[in-house]
């Protein structure tokens, strides 16, 4: 077990994450849930024996390197916590811990299917769609729905399925403006493919930050939930021999737009960065989006530095 000043250094690094906690009992600390993101601290984590649980949506584990790379920190993150614990112990508790059956929640209902009784939130949540952007064939196509009940109430859900059509994420997003929190995460890892059964990996792919820029774009576009592509998305591109990516992250994450761009043209991949002005894909809407990517030139090195010079 880790001694007072490695427990620190743990500390230091889940605040890194986390934010700054409540004391809980002895190696305990209390922090904001980043999975159900309850308005309330309500998850515990041990530095002493590294486990962690949600009491509200119960996401849970044995090793805080697990719930790090849950969350998809970065590969230099989770090496401090492995110098820390030790191999040893960081292969121990993440091979006891059981995969998480993904489901959708219980309460989901499809927007596809008019409720026979009476729900308000159907009518809302298709108001909502349309703000978005989201269209009928959009609505069939993803497996839209919504619900009205339990932690997800009040929220648009949006599935992911991989290339077996089996689902490996959902997001759902409130319909409401004054929400706190506009996402709640299911309590598993976002290393993977997001929207994989909608991909053509013959033809050029887009990468985006969110799911509704992914659906703006409509052919091809693969969401990575934040500014780094996961780990089984970067395989499944050189697994495939993907030959074109583009590249559009908002405006605050052009730093790692541009390392991916340079790395991809390192590997011989065409990639075109597509730096958006003022507004994200979501919210330019699919024809100004698609005359945007048809547009964009090959980004060569040159283009590279300049664009980098740009962000200093």
């Amino acid at each position: 077990m880790p001694s007072l000043h490695k427990k620190q250094k743990v500390l230091n690094i889940i605040n890194s994450v986390l934010g700054i906690p409540d004391r809980g009992k002895i190696d305990e600390h209390i922090y904001f849930c980043p999975f159900c993101h309850h308005h309330k601290k309500k998850m515990n984590v041990n530095v002493e024996n590294g486990q962690f649980h949600c009491w509200v949506c119960d996401a849970k584990g044995r090793s805080i390197y697990s719930l790090l790379k849950r969350l998809n920190v970065e590969n230099n993150t989770l090496l401090k916590i492995t110098e820390i614990y030790g191999d040893d112990y960081i292969t121990m508790e993440s091979s006891g811990e059981s995969e998480i059956e993904l489901r959708l929640p219980e309460e989901f209902k499809s927007l596809t299917k008019e409720p026979t009784g009476f729900d308000p939130l159907y009518k809302h949540v298709l108001i909502y769609a349309k703000k978005r952007g989201i269209t009928k064939s959009d609505i069939i196509r993803y497996n839209i729905g919504y619900c009205n009940s339990g932690i997800y109430s009040g929220r648009m859900i949006i599935p992911s399925y991989d290339e077996n059509n089996k689902l490996n994420y959902f997001i759902a997003r409130t319909i409401y403006d004054d929400e706190d929190y506009k996402y709640k995460n299911p309590p598993v890892s976002k290393d993977i493919v997001a929207l994989e059964n909608q991909i053509n990996w013959n033809e050029p792919i887009t990468l985006v930050e969110g799911i509704f820029d992914a659906m703006s774009i409509k052919r091809n576009a693969i969401p990575i939930f934040g500014k780094f592509i996961p780990k089984l998305l970067m395989k499944k591109i050189f697994e495939t021999g993907v030959s074109d990516i583009y590249i559009m992250l908002d405006m605050d994450a052009q730093k790692q737009a541009l390392h991916y761009t340079n790395y991809f043209s390192q590997q011989g991949i065409r990639t075109r960065n597509i730096i958006p002005q003022k507004k994200d894909a979501s919210e330019m809407g699919f024809s100004s989006v698609t005359e945007t990517i048809r547009n964009t030139e090959l980004t060569d090195y040159s283009d590279i530095i300049s664009q980098k010079l740009k962000n200093l």
